[in-house]
């Protein structure tokens, strides 16, 4: 019952909550990733204000319980959208300007459809994955549940930090590789890969030597802690490896190549359905056996990557002093540097 009121109410705000992400990637491709931030923030801060007010009813509000949540998260939205309409209005035009009212481009649209359809399926399909994922995770009790989801909140700080540097390594490759400055592109992944697998590593002592004192921040339940460091220290061997998918991701996405890290994301993120389930009921791992087939499957990830990254573009590079897409290229059909 609290989640159909929690959805009914949700869905209202699902048009604030799509186009947000949008006009975030709009300035981020600029190189301007404050504005958004600065957003975001409010955003964050709005809900986090607006929930205890309107869930507990405090002041002059009246209690609403799951609804008052529900309620909060659709007016927090409403207001990042808001405030990105008058940046994007106020917009410096030296940088770029936004016409709302402009005539659609179809051609542009296409464009945008063929990028971003595979990174979509590829979300959507883990939400999907997650979904069953949760599902055997069910069978072995409550507690199970509330550590996977504590834990999957936890291990949060390293893959969105993670995407943070995606983001940012994807609008700067874009950029260079629009200028054709292909040296620049190369040098600007390894910087980001080091970067992001420092966080990977920070993550992985985190999770592996101090799992229980993270998690005893959250539950206070001995039957929960004890699941939940064996959580970390499993997730904790990947970390680096998602770090380095995550990474490469973006600098796929910069180069408009948004299909070969959703197919791999799709293909190991799917795997982990039936090594879940063969893990935790025909081994003497048990609900453990759900948390290795999730790390395999990073690690697995973020090595198939990185190794295509290296035989498309690094490789390609090497050999021709340019970035290749046509893997068909024969020795000598380019000069080189």
């Amino acid at each position: 019952d609290m989640a159909v009121t929690y959805l009914s109410i949700v869905v209202f705000g699902l048009g604030f909550t799509f186009i947000n992400p949008v006009f975030t990637a709009i300035f981020n491709g600029t190189g301007n990733s404050r504005i958004p931030f600065l957003i975001n923030t409010i955003g964050l801060v709005t809900n986090i204000i607006l929930d205890p007010v309107l869930i507990f009813g405090i002041g002059p509000f009246p209690k609403m319980d799951v609804a008052g949540a529900a309620i909060a998260t659709v007016l927090a939205q409403f207001v990042v959208t808001a405030i990105y309409i008058i940046a994007l209005i106020k917009q410096d035009e030296k940088y770029f300007k936004v016409n709302l009212f402009n005539k659609v481009d179809l051609t542009k649209i296409k464009a945008i459809v063929k990028l971003g359809f595979p990174v979509a399926a590829q979300e959507g399909i883990f939400a999907l994955i997650t979904m069953v994922i949760s599902r055997i995770v069910a069978t072995y009790g409550p507690t199970a549940v509330a550590v996977q989801k504590v834990g999957a909140q936890i291990e949060s700080l390293s893959w969105m930090t993670a995407g943070g540097f995606s983001t940012a390594l994807s609008a700067f490759v874009g950029q260079n590789f629009g200028a054709k400055k292909y040296d620049r592109i190369i040098k600007g992944y390894k910087s980001a890969l080091i970067s992001a697998c420092s966080i990977g590593f920070f993550a992985t002592i985190l999770f592996i030597f101090f799992g229980g004192s993270i998690f005893k921040a959250f539950l206070h339940e001995k039957d929960a802690i004890e699941m939940g460091i064996v959580y970390l220290r499993v997730l904790g061997i990947s970390q680096c490896f998602m770090c380095l998918e995550i990474t490469t991701q973006g600098a796929f996405n910069g180069l408009s190549r948004t299909s070969i890290p959703s197919a791999v994301g799709i293909v190991f993120n799917a795997l982990r359905i039936p090594a879940a389930w063969i893990l935790s009921s025909y081994t003497g791992l048990r609900l453990n056996g759900i948390w290795w087939a999730i790390s395999i499957s990073s690690v697995f990830k973020g090595t198939v990557l990185s190794l295509l990254f290296y035989i498309i573009v690094i490789n390609t590079y090497d050999k021709y002093g340019i970035i290749g897409y046509n893997l068909q290229v024969q020795e000598g059909s380019y000069g080189k540097k």
